[in-house]
């Protein structure tokens, strides 16, 4: 009796002495990470999620009914997320660089209309008007509200999650930029200095490149067939040019030009972006790997090499690319996932990548992940995200629902005014004016600029409602948005609109395929992909 008495004591007293410890200084007990990395928010609660908003002219006030459709829809949820691919500035006051997707203020106000509420700038275009830019934009965002993440001026803070208090609790974004090293983008441009080779490597580096193109009928956003000089060969991002075989290409080439021109008018940037590191292997035969180490003159053996500024692997095939996340940024990224969850009821990450799995794809132009994007997708659910999103890609990819939450590994191009950015205007030198010709040309104007940016994969794209109820998700809609086709007068393509019936299922049955190695099952309602959590999806 004396016993239990002396227990039933001690169990009483127990909590004042772990309080009287906590007023001390001493250990706080173990937080339940259930409850912790658990969606927080009980109500019903809808969040939308958009891809890159680059934008030029407002358009969230038309009464198309077709924009209002999609206006309305991101205006109706209880969070609203976006990619900030532009910088926006006030044209009255902002000095800086002109950068490459420079937009007035009026943008900030488009956003806020459309109630975009939190918007990433962890992406490649974070400095195009340098560090003038990147502050100018920041104070446009914070003058209409939308909270930013992703970009700062130290990596600590860029890392940090942001909040946004909706009615119903805190809401917090993770902005991450997927930063890899140099590829073999098969441009044919090549920014180093020339490596000089003799004229039986360079026959072998030719056909190194011309096995990579004899890939290109296997995807269908093949890469253009490359011309290169007799006495020269662009591969692997290098170009190799015959020794003694005179030079290349004359004088400085106009996009690493404007490249030059732009890194100068930016200056020294010292703020920082969340970036995901990455290391990259272009794709090799063994074969080829052994003809690359004799050209490079590096012994050795094994299935990887680095030379000539980049890397190589053994791969199926040649113009494979093979990614590996680095694991110290890798670490630092999911524990600020962890933690932001912790302080937040909801938490959403986003991504901004643009790596291909194939080198001879266009330029961003993939539609199904790597694997170091479904590795990172799911170790940020791991740690408690509860929404995942992507863009950067120019095209759709598809959906997966992990552990009961959504990921989205690319939604395209929400907006893409891309023929109207100023910048664009600037595509290169023009020859001087005939006396007795027009006084301008056809095809003196950027109307044609970039168009390989505006192929049909480019002009579609995807809203997302994701809705949860008791916190958990219960349904995802996927609306689908069409920003061409490319006949649209100039002045209204990359606007998005709601499509037509028939294209609507075209899009949706595109992104089907696209999820269905992800065991995805998306049902076509009224013109949206629906997918009812429990019914479908994967768990």
């Amino acid at each position: 009796m004396l016993v239990r008495t002396l227990a039933a004591c001690l169990l009483l007293a127990t909590p004042a002495a772990a309080q009287d410890a906590r007023s001390f200084g001493g250990p706080m007990p173990p937080r339940d990470q259930r409850v912790e990395l658990g969606m927080k928010i009980r109500e019903r609660f809808t969040v939308v999620a958009v891809g890159d908003m680059i934008q030029m002219a407002p358009f969230a006030q038309s009464d198309d009914p077709d924009i209002a459709y999609l206006v309305k829809l991101m205006r109706d949820a209880d969070l609203t997320l976006a990619n900030n691919e532009n910088f926006i500035v006030d044209h009255d006051s902002y000095r800086g660089p002109i950068g490459h997707q420079r937009a007035p203020a009026t943008i900030a106000d488009d956003w806020a209309r459309m109630g975009i509420d939190m918007v990433t700038k962890a992406n490649n275009h974070a400095f195009d008007g340098g560090e003038p830019g990147l502050w100018a934009d920041f104070r446009e965002l914070a003058r209409v509200g939308i909270v930013h993440t992703g970009a700062d001026y130290n990596l600590t803070e860029a890392r940090m999650t942001r909040s946004f208090a909706t009615p119903k609790g805190s809401a917090g974004l993770i902005g991450v930029y997927a930063a890899s090293e140099s590829t073999s983008r098969m441009s044919g441009i090549a920014t180093g200095d020339p490596i000089y080779v003799d004229a039986a490597q360079l026959a072998q580096l030719r056909a190194m490149r011309d096995a990579i193109v004899a890939r290109r009928g296997e995807t269908p956003n093949p890469i253009d067939v490359p011309h290169d000089l007799a006495n020269e060969v662009t591969v692997f991002g290098t170009a190799f040019r015959l020794r003694g075989g005179g030079e290349g290409f004359a004088g400085e080439h106009p996009f690493s030009a404007r490249q030059t021109r732009a890194k100068a008018a930016r200056g020294e940037i010292t703020s920082r972006t969340n970036d995901l590191d990455l290391v990259t292997y272009n794709g090799v035969t063994a074969a080829q790997l052994a003809q690359l180490r004799a050209i490079a003159g590096v012994p050795g053996t094994g299935d990887t090499l680095e030379a000539f500024g980049t890397r190589f692997k053994v791969t199926p095939g040649p113009g494979e690319y093979d990614y590996a996340m680095k694991p110290q940024p890798l670490r630092d990224i999911l524990r600020e996932v962890r933690t932001g969850k912790q302080f937040n009821d909801f938490l959403a990450v986003t991504a901004h990548w643009h790596q291909n799995r194939f080198a001879f794809q266009r330029y961003s132009d993939d539609h199904y992940p790597p694997t170091f994007e479904i590795e990172f997708a799911h170790a940020a659910i791991d740690q408690g995200a509860d929404l995942f999103f992507a863009h950067g890609m120019h095209t759709l990819k598809g959906v997966e629902i992990y552990k009961g939450k959504p990921i989205f590994y690319g939604l395209s191009n929400f907006v893409f005014q891309s023929q109207q950015l100023r910048t664009w205007a600037d595509e290169g030198e023009l020859p001087p004016a005939s006396p007795d010709g027009p006084i301008v040309g056809e095809g003196e104007t950027n109307e044609r600029a970039w168009s390989r940016l505006q192929q049909p994969d480019n002009l579609v794209a995807l809203l997302t409602r994701s809705r949860y109820e008791k916190g958990r998700l219960a349904q995802v809609r996927l609306y689908p948005v069409e920003l061409g086709p490319i006949e649209r007068p100039g002045s209204q393509l990359g606007t998005p609109r709601r499509p037509s019936p028939a294209a609507a299922r075209r899009i949706l049955e595109q992104v089907i395929d696209y999820s269905r190695p992800f065991g995805t099952k998306i049902r076509i309602e009224g013109g949206v992909g629906v997918i009812d959590i429990g019914a479908g999806g994967t768990d």
